[in-house]
């Protein structure tokens, strides 16, 4: 029945993992032609985009929470994997899930105070003071919003890791 469930968990992950990447694979296109675009106006006609850092800055944001748990699935994560690295066996599986326990802890401290945090910034209405104006709410809404799947991608992985016999994953 839990496995079931589990199986059902990682396909619902995986496709939102699969719009998420989407979407951050369309905001890092979009930075690539601001950037461009505002180099080139600001260094060959002196008319940089008012808007384009603004715009940039939170792409950056929104690419980091849309991109982290698909980074975490595929552990293409930066890692210092120094006791992991040296131990084997039951050590290395205990380590293993030491680190997904911390960062299953993370991710639901990022999706509380996240969302009370963005219900704080939408209720009182503040705004960014630059020239788009841009409601902070929906600026830091993505820190909730992309920590949801990585929670459940930790337990994902921490459940497929506690179900096999054998050692831990090497990672990548």
């Amino acid at each position: 029945m839990a496995d079931r469930i589990l199986v059902s968990l990682e396909k619902m992950v995986i496709g939102i993992n699969k719009v998420f990447v989407f979407f951050a694979c369309l905001m890092m296109a979009a930075l690539v032609i601001i950037v461009c675009l505002d180099l080139t106006l600001r260094y060959f006609f002196n008319a940089p985009l008012l808007w384009g850092t603004e715009v940039t800055e939170i792409f950056l944001l929104y690419i980091t929470f849309l991109g982290a748990a698909w980074v975490f699935k595929e552990d293409s994560h930066v890692v210092i994997d120094v006791f992991i690295g040296k131990a084997t066996g039951r050590k290395k599986k205990g380590l293993t899930l030491f680190s997904y326990l911390l960062t299953g802890i993370v991710s639901l401290v990022l999706i509380y105070y996240g969302f009370v945090t963005t219900y704080d910034h939408y209720n009182r209405g503040v705004f960014n003071p630059t020239i788009i104006e841009t409601p902070i709410a929906i600026i830091i809404a993505i820190i909730p919003i992309g920590s949801i799947p990585l929670f459940l991608e930790v337990v994902v992985k921490g459940w497929k890791l506690l179900s096999t016999k054998s050692q831990a994953p090497n990672p990548k």
